[in-house]
């Protein structure tokens, strides 16, 4: 792809849902549609709502009662992590030669790489260039997450649940989100 096409933010994705209908059979949900569009803009970083199940675990799948969940979290969008022990799941977009500012959430979270590189930085100083297929274990620590590349957009997939805050020393270190700045 050129350079000037490739600075164009990334396609929607697609999600498939599947259900299992009156007669026991696997089919796919109709009841949300498949495109996943941009739900959330994270300061220039497009965050798209891929899916929410209610906690507590274990997830009730009879019904449907988690598609509906999903379908009404699409109008009223919830935190990057929802709170009550369900799971969230986010693709986010960077564009080219940006940054998040550094963060914690209160939360476990699987982050896969799937489309360019991003650079992983946490505040003791290490970072790691994560390219596709490359997976993070985020155990809610600080961290900020880098796209180098001057033209191209990176997308990775965030799984995240609810965790118990991280006590170090006596000190509870919680939510840390900060501005951006200008």
């Amino acid at each position: 792809m050129a350079d000037s096409q490739s600075s164009a933010p990334l396609p929607d994705p697609n999600r498939y849902i599947t259900d299992t209908n009156a007669e026991g059979k696997a089919v796919f949900s109709s009841a949300v549609e498949a495109p996943v569009g941009v739900t959330k803009d994270l300061g220039g970083a497009l965050a798209r709502l891929s899916y929410v199940t209610p906690g507590p675990a274990p997830i009730n799948l009879n019904g449907g009662a988690d598609v509906r969940s999903y379908a009404t979290s699409l109008s009223d969008v919830p935190p990057l992590v929802p709170p009550g022990g369900g799971t969230i799941v986010w693709y986010i977009d960077t564009p080219p030669n940006t940054s998040s500012p550094m963060h914690r959430t209160v939360s476990f979270d699987l982050v896969i790489q799937i489309e360019g590189e991003v650079e992983l930085h946490l505040d003791g100083g290490e970072s790691r260039l994560l390219r596709p297929g490359d997976m993070t274990v985020q155990r809610s620590t600080m961290h900020m997450w880098r796209n180098p590349h001057p033209t191209r957009w990176s997308r990775m997939v965030g799984i995240m649940t609810e965790c118990q805050p991280v006590v170090v020393n006596g000190e509870t270190l919680g939510t840390s989100f900060p501005a951006r700045q200008g």
